[in-house]
């Protein structure tokens, strides 16, 4: 299926990195990122990106829980999953799945229907999250 139109765009800044050794080689990173988005939902975002490492040229899971605090005062929870992968640039990760947005907001409520793509790379170096989420037709 075919990416539509652009959703939102995002520039987050970690504020908090959170490591936890879950033993078998694998790690549970903890990150938390705020920052403004632009699109269909302006506002200030607010979550947590959490990924389990295990080896790090390999695929790794990841899930994230937020929540934007929209410019005309509602508030959309956000909540998503996928896999992330090391670019080969520096300590850069990509990260690629899906999200699901909800709101009791009446003026975001098609929101509560939709499945969205969702890209996005880290950069440890700059503790930075660039990405942008798209429908599907």
């Amino acid at each position: 299926m075919p990416l539509g139109e652009s959703m939102r765009e995002f520039q987050l800044k970690a504020t908090s990195i959170k490591p936890t050794d879950l033993g078998g080689g694998q790690t549970r990173i903890e990150i938390t990122y705020a920052g403004e988005v632009t699109g269909n939902v302006p506002g200030q975002h607010f979550g947590t990106l959490t990924v389990t490492v295990s080896a790090l040229d390999q695929p790794n899971p990841w899930t994230y829980l937020a929540a934007i605090l929209t410019s005309s005062g509602g508030i959309v929870r956000i909540s998503g999953q996928g896999l992330s992968i090391r670019t080969g640039e520096g300590h850069k990760v990509r990260y690629r799945g899906t999200i699901c947005s909800s709101t009791d907001d009446p003026k975001f409520a098609d929101l509560n229907k939709v499945i969205a793509a969702t890209e996005f790379e880290t950069d440890p170096a700059t503790q930075l999250l660039k990405g942008a989420n798209c429908v599907w037709k």
